[in-house]
């Protein structure tokens, strides 16, 4: 499927912006990842303190800013779906539908003109069920703070190779509680997976300077729970979006989520961080406060870019192509993180253990997003 859309649409005028958004979520997972990072190496933010979160949320809600963009474009492809000589590639393209599209092209090639107008008021974008919403943001806190303690232990580079096996626990939830199935190469994947964690877990019993295993332990096990708690939350809001007819837009139920989870952020830092925030914030000397809140809106920034690129190659190139750039994305944080903390964490620095059950993890994820695209085919 990747090959084909290589070669059909190298040329054309749109690749470009798709390179355009791959490249900007490759740059923008990072900043995101290792900018949380230098906050916690900074003393400017902890596990616990909820800031780094609380820019998280804030980034989502800015996603709200590209909801017209996405309307336009969702009315430009419905109006041209019936009069467009490459509207066979939409099928492609677009591979999250439950629904077998083939099955509707002769519809929808068949459609008289007149049909078009009402194809264009057939926008996805359905109200809010604020209820369900605020469930989903109340599991993304939950999640958000578990991942965020084993990171602020463990480091942006295994904290990044755990947290890329996120898109094979959504697929066993919903296999279980949804009823998709699953290719022999997937599950193969899944196994894959779990193998690869055990031995990049075996890593965290020694440690170069002989730091404690049972943090790194203890550290790894939050991550590895907050990942399975994202997967939990995206199945669901999945849910939520499949089964509201019409659905609401995938970057408004994001920007909702993020409202709803920025007041329980702030209610968090109102009541346990502000009463400890000299004994929890404890910026290193040589680093300026300029710089501390230059990150922080960097990292807000890159997580509300990050949402964008997202939506928009999802979109445009399916969820196989966005995985393996997960995949990327992965391997390169762990080894910037290698190269630029290494020597003051001994936490970050490469082992045999992870390195192998690292590449393991990722070359699962890789394995099973490929699977998932040739099911579709």
């Amino acid at each position: 499927m990747v090959g084909t859309l290589t070669s059909s649409c190298l040329f054309k005028p749109g690749m470009l912006y798709i390179v355009f958004h791959q490249v900007c979520f490759l740059l923008t997972g990072l900043v995101t990842t290792l900018g949380t990072q230098w906050l916690f190496y900074s003393g400017a933010a902890t596990g616990d303190s909820y800031l780094t979160q609380l820019s998280q949320y804030t980034g989502m809600i800015l996603v709200g800013l590209i909801i017209p963009i996405l309307l336009s474009r969702q009315k430009q492809q419905y109006t041209s779906v019936a009069t467009n000589d490459d509207a066979n590639d939409l099928s492609n393209r677009i591979s999250m539908d439950v629904l077998d599209e083939d099955e509707e092209k002769p519809a929808h090639l068949t459609e008289p003109a007149t049909n078009i107008a009402t194809n264009s008021s057939q926008v996805s974008d359905g109200p809010i069920q604020h209820k369900s919403v605020m469930k989903l943001a109340l599991l993304d806190v939950v999640s958000n703070f578990a991942v965020t303690m084993g990171f602020a232990v463990i480091g942006s580079g295994m904290y990044q190779v755990i947290y890329s096996s996120v898109v094979i626990w959504c697929a066993i939830l919903t296999y279980f509680f949804m009823g998709r199935t699953l290719s022999k190469l997937q599950w193969f994947a899944i196994f894959g997976t779990s193998a690869g964690l055990a031995l990049s877990s075996l890593g965290s019993f020694k440690t170069p300077d002989g730091q404690g295993s049972v943090t790194l332990m203890t550290g790894t096990l939050l991550t590895m729970a907050g990942t399975f708690g994202y997967s939990c939350m995206y199945v669901y809001s999945d849910h939520i979006l499949s089964k509201q007819v019409p659905s609401p837009l995938p970057a408004r139920v994001c920007m909702t989520t993020g409202c709803y989870a920025t007041v329980l952020s702030l209610i968090w830092i109102i009541i346990y961080t502000l009463p400890r925030f000299e004994t929890m914030i404890h910026i290193q000397p040589n680093i300026t406060l300029s710089s501390v809140w230059g990150m922080y809106f960097m990292v807000m920034i890159g997580n509300a870019t990050h949402s964008w690129n997202y939506y928009e190659l999802i979109d445009r190139t399916g969820n196989v192509a966005t995985g393996i750039l997960q995949g990327v994305r992965a391997v390169l944080v762990y080894f910037i993180s290698h190269v630029w903390y290494c020597n003051t964490d001994a936490a970050q620095c490469f082992t045999a253990y992870k390195g192998c059950g690292s590449m393991v993890v990722i070359g699962c994820v890789l394995l099973f997003t490929i699977g998932g695209g040739r099911k579709q085919k």
